[in-house]
């Protein structure tokens, strides 16, 4: 169960730090940047992934049955919340640039 738990935490914690750092770049209250964000939860995501397939790869050895299923099913899991990520980097930078477009708007006029 606690080795469930912690592929799980491996698994989406660069998407929650996306999310919540991203949040936090948008409303100006942290001294990171977007770009620093978006490379660390994407490196983050990459690395994750691989110690994931690692941990799942040595589980399976282990195992009485030899079926690398799980080990698949956790690659497409890794490549959806890769997906997840995407949109929501994506959604955050187009955010951020209608909000610094209307902050333009408002200094010129």
């Amino acid at each position: 169960m606690i080795y469930l738990l912690s592929l799980f935490f491996l698994l989406l914690s660069p998407l929650v730090f996306q999310l919540i750092f991203g949040i936090k770049v948008i409303k100006e209250s942290t001294s990171f940047s977007f770009l620093e964000v978006i490379l660390i939860s994407s490196l983050g995501h990459v690395a994750f992934a691989i110690i994931n397939l690692e941990l799942m790869g040595e589980s399976l050895k282990q195992a009485t049955y030899r079926c690398g299923m799980a080990w698949l099913g956790l690659l497409m899991l890794e490549y959806f919340v890769g997906f997840v990520l995407l949109i929501v980097i994506l959604t955050q930078l187009y955010i951020l640039y209608r909000k610094n477009k209307s902050e333009k708007k408002v200094h010129n006029n």
